[in-house]
């Protein structure tokens, strides 16, 4: 047999094989899954302006979940966790050089006088401060969550 005649014949019998392994592999029967089904949850409509979601007191810490807003008490001033910005941390059961670095954005506010301000805060020295001042109070941000959605804020007089 001529050798361009060999391997096209071969290179045939490869396509025929690969196509009947996907072909076969597709007519398997579907792994069996219950028979009822459950409706999607309902998605309830969320409120254009946000309500504070709690006060602190300065020298307290506070959680606050992405997009919740505290005040501080005894201050016309708020907080509110915007949204995580970026997050180098290492994974869970990984092994990492080092731990990384999760940056925040708070919004600041003094609703009194009308002043507002946007700040990126880092959950360590490295890449960019890890506190804020804004009308006298200072903000360190103490922890970030391994999802990013949740952070732990102090806030005390500056």
């Amino acid at each position: 047999m001529d050798t361009k005649k060999l391997l096209v014949v071969l290179c045939a019998l490869a396509g025929l094989a690969c196509g009947s392994g996907s072909s076969a592999a597709r007519e398997q029967p579907a792994a069996t899954q219950p028979s009822t089904t459950q409706p999607a949850p309902v998605q309830q409509p969320q409120p254009t302006t946000k309500q504070p979601q709690s006060t602190v007191e300065l020298g307290e810490t506070v959680v606050l979940n992405v997009g919740d807003t505290t005040e501080v008490a005894s201050k016309d001033v708020s907080v509110r966790f915007t949204r995580l910005v970026s997050d180098s941390r290492c994974g869970a059961g990984m092994v990492c050089v080092w731990e990384g670095e999760a940056v925040v954005e708070l919004t600041l506010a003094e609703p009194g006088r009308g002043e507002r301000t946007t700040a990126e805060v880092a959950s360590t020295g490295r890449g960019g401060r890890q506190s804020v001042e804004f009308a006298a109070c200072r903000v360190d941000l103490v922890a970030v969550s391994s999802g990013g959605d949740q952070v732990t804020l102090r806030v005390s007089k500056a």
